[in-house]
């Protein structure tokens, strides 16, 4: 028995005008696209399960993973942390640094220890973003969101803020939050269909809630479809007569050639 014949190709058989040939080629197309991007993500994920099976925990490096965690979680820090070392050892200096002086120096100097997180490294990542236009928008959001909490502390706290040795501590934890993924966002196609992750930060994420939505797009009204459609429908008309009339020229020179020759 013979194979029956697919919609695009029972299609193919009835559209025999320019127009019709067009479209299915088009279809066609679209098709094959999406069948590609399937083999694509499917190859995608034998390499990854392929290389998973592979990984042997003698081969497996602590200090990739430290830094590859860090760089996942906060990219900041990373790009910071990556200035004087490895991040996995910088990060051991970091935090025994920020123990000596914790030991060392009198408690009423103790608010400066969170100032590397709230204050240095966004500053040096900000002065980055200028020449790379790289995380250009987590810095304008970082910085406005900063100055509010400041005003905050001020206005509440006035000088007992130094006094107090937990706010700190809150103040840089919620720092490092907003300068870091917190989420992933899906990137969709012109099919809606995922694409690719979009890394969401957390100052972002705050300060979209305070700015207006972007104005979506008007459809266009019925009678303007229907014109769409019409004017479509006359292009194709059109189409069809010029490929006639061109047909007819050709048959009647090969007439005329013919009756040359005789």
């Amino acid at each position: 028995m013979s194979k029956k014949p697919t919609e695009l190709e029972a299609a193919a058989l009835t559209h025999f005008t320019p127009a019709g040939q067009a479209a299915l080629y088009h279809i066609h197309l679209a098709q094959q696209a999406e069948k590609d991007e399937k083999l694509k993500l499917e190859n995608e994920k034998k390499k990854e399960k392929k290389l998973r099976e592979e990984s042997r925990p003698e081969e497996v490096k602590a200090g990739e993973i430290v830094d590859n965690w860090i760089q996942d979680w906060c990219p900041p820090l990373y790009q910071f942390l990556n200035i004087f070392a490895s991040p996995h050892l910088a990060i051991g200096i970091f935090i025994s640094l920020h123990f000596a002086f914790w030991y060392t120096t009198p408690w009423h100097f103790h608010f400066f220890i969170s100032w590397p997180v709230i204050h240095f490294i966004p500053i040096y990542c900000t002065w980055k973003s200028i020449y790379t236009t790289k995380d250009r928008i987590l810095w304008l959001s970082y910085w406005p969101i900063l100055c509010v909490i400041e005003y905050l502390e001020v206005l509440l706290f006035k000088d007992q803020a130094r006094a107090m040795i937990w706010w700190p501590k809150i103040k840089a934890i919620f720092c490092v939050m907003m300068y870091s993924i917190i989420d992933n966002e899906v990137v969709l196609d012109s099919r809606g269909k995922p694409k690719d992750k979009k890394p969401v930060f957390g100052a972002i994420k705050i300060m979209e809630k305070f700015l207006p939505s972007p104005p979506k797009e008007r459809e266009k009204p019925q009678d303007d479809k229907e014109k769409d459609r019409e004017s479509s429908k006359g292009r194709e008309k059109e189409k069809d007569r010029t490929t006639s009339r061109n047909k007819e020229e050709e048959k009647k020179m090969k007439g005329k050639d013919r009756k040359k020759t005789k």
